[in-house]
């Protein structure tokens, strides 16, 4: 980046590399929704250590609108109500620190992440991470991968808690990170698993795809799939009625899906 070279030409330390991505999508009328999504990732060398920076905001809501009308067939009023509904509310913050790259096969890390997905039933989860780490490749066309290995603690508030679960957890953590630039596109691999030493069947993954293709100097077009999974999601409160439409009876707790999938297609700013 150009803020890379300008310091070392000074002969300084590199300075903050990363991008941000962003996109937008709204309408109005008879009804209105709206979309916005944000990312971004930076990244430093401080001495012997190297900082990495990722964080992300998601947000989609939707308003109907409902017309009703009162009075006689030749003279009546309309009354409008809206109705709105939010789809995906998600945010997230991850940082890592770990040593530069040196002669050693094996480099040490640490972790802290907090997230909030309040459509999948998560009000908070923070999660802390230490272990160590190995790196291969050094140049983008030669690829570059980055696998950690190490112990976790996880401390998560749900909507409806799950008496089975304790809200903090330890665990063990794996981490993968690979890139690399193919026919022009820079690629990109990141995963993480978390697994509680107090629950065997309790296993979290996430795991993101992007492709981003410049289009000049700073600004480049990038798509990403990123895919949840865990095999103990949070609960949900839900209506329970004898039958479709009849009366509600109360309240039933029910497990929520175990995977989500969030696809984004964004412009990013690479400084």
């Amino acid at each position: 980046m150009q803020g890379d070279e300008t310091a070392e030409a000074a002969g300084g330390e590199p300075g903050w590399s990363g991008s941000a991505d962003w996109n937008l999508a709204s309408n109005w009328g008879n009804s209105s929704s709206g979309s916005i999504g944000l990312a971004g990732e930076s990244r430093r060398e401080i001495g012997r250590f190297r900082l990495l920076i990722r964080g992300g905001l998601l947000r989609a809501s939707t308003d109907t609108v409902k017309r009703e009308a009162f009075g006689a067939a030749d003279s009546f009023e309309v009354s409008r109500t809206v109705e709105s509904k939010v789809s995906a509310d998600r945010a997230h913050l991850r940082t890592r620190i770990s040593q530069a790259q040196t002669d050693r096969p094996v480099q040490f890390f640490a972790t802290a992440g907090w997230e909030r997905d309040a459509r999948a039933g998560v009000k908070a989860r923070l999660d802390l991470g230490a272990g160590i780490g190995a790196s291969f490749g050094e140049t983008p066309v030669e690829g570059e991968l980055e696998l950690g290995a190490g112990m976790s603690y996880t401390h998560q508030s749900d909507e409806v808690v799950d008496p089975d679960l304790s809200s903090g957890t330890l665990g063990l953590r794996f981490d993968m990170r690979a890139e690399r630039s193919f026919r022009g596109a820079d690629l990109a691999l990141i995963a993480a698993s978390t697994w509680s030493l107090g629950s065997r069947d309790d296993l979290r993954l996430d795991v993101t795809g992007s492709a981003a293709f410049p289009l000049s100097r700073r600004l480049a077009f990038r798509t990403s799939l990123q895919t949840l999974f865990d095999t103990r999601p949070s609960l949900d409160r839900v209506r329970l009625r004898a039958f479709p439409g009849g009366p509600a009876l109360g309240t039933v707790i029910v497990p929520r899906q175990r995977f989500d999938r969030i696809l984004m297609i964004a412009l990013a700013l690479q400084f």
